[in-house]
């Protein structure tokens, strides 16, 4: 942890918002430690405390999963905390500096905020773009609350996300062992050249045929291992696309799921067909998926599909 915490630039972003939130009194929370917002980044890429949840409902944080998903899936994380927790610790910057080395292995950029203040931390070198992009989709919409400001801080930070490679301590392909070339100077220093060069020769046809064999059978392999590969690419891929449609059926009903007389079933389904959606997103959001993973997230959102329609059903006909 010691050299990635030297290695990572930090850069906070602060911007004054005024929220235009009614003065209503707001009833007491227990805010949550750092260790467990890091605990619910890890399975959800929008945290909310529960004290902020007036500043991003329900559906609109749906809104930037979705888009995240989107725009850089796996690459971003954002956590709305309290200004309370942010002071205990330092300020916005501290907080998201201390929830960022509770997720080892974290990739990407984590924002903070309180609504009011805002700080990003990355994963890589890209720091300066990083935050003016976050700085001007909040200044961009600054009158239009903390969900638009989200929204388009996201498209941004997409935009100059340099991906995995440029991540810190990402290890360098094809670096030379230390000792590489040097194998050739262990063997038989004290035999005659000839008496080397006949043994090389015999042991080379006995050899042949199973160096032969050997090369079918690995070239069999790799040639399966690609179809595998192929066909597990194009699977997450179709997964991947059915997450993107069932968080626009989520979306579509977002406004009647908020309206005051909507059906108690068809909201409680709508919560339902999210939190499945969350869980694929979350499978999903890995850069290989295993098999497993993926029927998992497969099967979520088969089920989400499912509360969906069931949701959109008890919505419109009002029952519950």
């Amino acid at each position: 942890m010691a050299l990635r915490s030297a290695t990572r630039r930090l850069v906070a972003v602060a911007a004054a918002a005024a929220m235009g939130l009614a003065a209503v009194p707001e009833p007491a929370f227990a805010d949550a430690t750092v260790r467990e917002i890091a605990a619910a980044l890890r399975t959800d890429p929008v945290y909310v405390a529960d004290s902020q949840r007036r500043l991003l409902t329900v559906p609109q944080r749906g809104r930037v999963r979705l888009r995240i998903v989107r725009k850089d899936i796996g690459r971003i994380q954002i956590a709305v905390v309290s200004p309370e927790s942010a002071q205990r610790a330092g300020g916005i910057g501290g907080l998201a500096n201390a929830i960022d080395q509770a997720m080892p292995g974290r990739r990407g950029a984590l924002v903070a905020t309180t609504g009011t203040a805002f700080h990003v931390v990355t994963s890589h070198g890209v720091v300066e773009p990083t935050a003016a992009a976050l700085r001007s989709a909040v200044e961009s919409h600054r009158g239009d609350g903390l969900a638009a400001q989200l929204l388009a801080g996201v498209d941004g930070i997409a935009e100059v996300d340099p991906g995995t490679d440029a991540d810190v301590n990402t290890p360098v392909p094809g670096a030379p062992s230390a000792d590489e070339g040097s194998r050739s100077n262990d063997v038989g220093d004290d035999i005659g050249d000839s008496f080397r060069i006949g043994v090389l020769i015999v042991a080379a046809a006995i050899a042949l045929p199973f160096v032969l064999g050997a090369m079918v059978f690995l070239f069999g392999v790799r040639r399966r291992r690609a179809a595998a590969q192929d066909r597990e690419k194009i699977d997450r891929g179709d997964a991947r696309g059915e997450l993107l449609a069932l968080g626009e059926e989520i979306g579509a009903l977002d406004l009647d799921v908020e309206m005051p007389n909507a059906s108690a079933r068809g909201r409680d389904a709508y919560e339902q067909a999210l939190k499945l959606y969350d869980r694929a997103n979350q499978l999903l959001a890995k850069d290989d998926p295993s098999e497993i993973e993926l029927y998992e997230a497969r099967r979520s959102l088969e089920e989400g599909r499912r509360r969906i329609a069931a949701a959109r059903d008890a919505l419109a006909s009002g029952a519950g």
